[in-house]
C-alpha cells in the first residue's frame, strides 16, 4: 500500500462511493397493503461447528385496531439437495397467537456444505385479512468449514527480538480488508438495513435500538449478507451501532438513521408495492452516514502510525 497518497483521496472514495451506491435508484413507489407480512434474515458461518446459522425474521405489519395474527401456512427448505426443515418458533394454527408490529425470531442451522436456505410463509390478521404467500432466500457464498485448531507457535532461534536501540518502521501490509456495501430498503412501512460483508473484510458486529425502544444485534461474517427489517412510519429511527476488531483493536461508532416514506404511499391504495432499495431523497444521509461509518472505521486502521524503537 503506497502510503505517500493523501489520506484524503480515501475518504473522498468512501463518500462518492456511498452517495452514488444509495442516490442511484428511483423514488417512486406503490403503496402497500395496510397488512402485510416481512420476512428477513441474516446468516453467518460457525466456524466452532462448521455450520451456516440462518436467522430468520417474520413480522406482521398492521395498522392501529389489528393485534394478532397467525400462521396458515409455513415451509422451510435447506439447499442442494432441498431438505425441509421444521422451525417450531412458527407454528401453523387456529388462534391468532403472534403480536403485530413486532418482529418473531427463528434460527435454522444448515450444512456448511449447502448453498442456501429458504422460508415461505401465508399469515392471516385478526380482521380476517389474509396476506399474499411470503418467500425470501439465504443464498450461501462459499462453504462454512470448522476451523482447525493451530498448534502454538515456538519462537524461532535465528530470528532475535531487536533491542531497544534498534529502529523499525513495519509497513501496513497491501491487503487491508474489503469495503462492505449498505444494505438499506424502504416501503411504506418497512426499513431494512444491513451490509454485504465482501469474504476479505472482517466480521461487522451490528447494534440495533429503535426509536421504540427495541434492540436487536447481528454480526455479519465475511462472505455473507446480514440486515434487519423494522415496521416504521413517519418520525421512525434506527440508532445504529457498527463494531469491527482489527489486529486485537475493537473501533465502534454509532449512527442515526431514519425512516422517510417513499413518494406514493400517501393515498391509502391497497395494491402490494416493491420495496424501494437505496435511499429516497430524504433519507441518503442516514444510509451514506451507515457506510462513511464502516468506511471511516477502516480508514483508521490504515492510516495509523507507524511504530517507531528508540534508546
Amino acid at each position: 500500500m503506497n502510503l505517500s497518497k493523501s489520506p484524503l483521496r480515501r475518504v473522498a472514495g468512501l463518500a462518492a462511493g456511498a452517495v452514488l451506491g444509495l442516490a442511484g435508484v428511483a423514488v417512486a413507489a406503490s403503496p402497500a397493503y395496510a397488512t402485510d407480512s416481512v420476512i428477513g434474515y441474516s446468516a453467518d458461518c460457525d466456524t466452532k461447528t462448521g455450520d451456516w446459522v440462518v436467522t430468520w425474521t417474520v413480522t406482521g405489519n398492521a395498522p392501529d385496531g389489528v393485534e394478532k395474527f397467525r400462521f396458515n401456512a409455513v415451509k422451510a427448505e435447506e439447499g442442494t439437495p432441498v431438505k425441509e426443515v421444521e422451525l417450531p418458533e412458527y407454528k401453523v394454527g387456529k388462534e391468532y397467537t403472534y403480536d403485530t408490529n413486532k418482529a418473531i425470531t427463528a434460527v435454522q442451522r444448515v450444512e456448511g456444505s449447502k448453498t442456501f436456505a429458504r422460508l415461505g410463509v401465508e399469515v392471516e390478521f385478526d380482521n380476517e385479512h389474509k396476506d399474499l404467500p411470503r418467500e425470501n432466500t439465504a443464498t450461501f457464498d462459499g462453504t462454512c468449514d470448522k476451523e482447525k485448531e493451530q498448534p502454538p507457535a515456538s519462537p524461532s532461534p535465528s530470528s532475535p527480538s531487536p533491542s531497544p536501540s534498534q529502529s523499525e518502521e513495519p509497513e501496513l501490509p497491501d491487503d487491508l480488508p474489503g469495503e462492505p456495501e449498505p444494505i438499506f430498503e424502504l416501503t411504506c412501512d418497512t426499513m431494512t438495513i444491513g451490509f454485504d460483508n465482501p469474504k476479505d473484510s472482517l466480521p461487522i458486529k451490528l447494534g440495533y435500538e429503535t426509536s421504540k425502544g427495541e434492540k436487536r444485534e447481528r454480526t455479519v461474517a465475511p462472505g455473507t449478507k446480514g440486515s434487519e427489517t423494522f415496521s416504521a412510519k413517519e418520525g421512525f429511527f434506527v440508532n445504529l451501532t457498527i463494531t469491527v476488531t482489527y489486529e486485537g483493536e475493537t473501533y465502534s461508532e454509532t449512527v442515526k438513521v431514519d425512516y422517510v416514506e417513499p413518494a406514493g404511499c400517501e393515498d391509502g391504495s391497497e395494491e402490494p408495492e416493491l420495496p424501494l432499495t437505496g435511499a429516497a431523497a430524504g433519507g441518503i444521509a442516514g444510509g451514506a452516514a451507515a457506510l462513511l461509518a464502516i468506511g471511516g472505521l477502516l480508514f483508521v486502521m490504515a492510516r495509523r502510525r507507524k511504530v517507531k524503537f528508540t534508546a
